[in-house]
């Protein structure tokens, strides 16, 4: 028991166990210091150093796709006919929304104040649309 002892006092760790087992152990290296993702037998990496290595490789595919959509991104088309077009249906949706709120008003349904607000707006709304089908 002396010598063995004697023989392990300085060594590391893995050498020890080494020595305890008297086999090769997976993961040391030649010094016979414990590595982690170190496999001597298959000499390929950990499944950790795999992953990280998958995502870096995304992320640098998310970073150049990102780029090139940027580069290629042209200014938005903004003509005056897509805007008047836009207010138009703006202004039948919330006509629409009016003539609901009315029928809902006939059926004897109470209505919040902010959509009684909404019916005064129909006048207003109506001249609006007249004005932008005109021009």
């Amino acid at each position: 028991k002396q010598w063995y002892q004697r023989r392990v006092r300085g060594a590391p760790a893995a050498q020890r166990s080494l020595i305890d087992h008297g086999g090769p152990l997976p993961n040391v290296n030649s010094s016979g210091v414990y590595k982690p993702g170190h496999d001597a037998q298959m000499n390929q990496p950990s499944k950790n150093a795999i992953r990280n290595q998958k995502k870096r490789e995304n992320k640098q595919d998310d970073e150049k796709w990102e780029r090139g959509v940027t580069q290629k991104q042209a200014a938005p088309v903004t003509s005056g006919v897509d805007e008047k077009e836009k207010k138009i249906r703006n202004l039948k949706k919330k006509l629409f929304q009016v003539t609901k709120l009315k029928e809902q008003q006939k059926e004897g349904k109470e209505l919040e104040k902010n959509q009684l607000e909404k019916i005064k707006t129909e006048g207003v709304l109506l001249a609006e649309l007249k004005a932008l089908e005109l021009s």
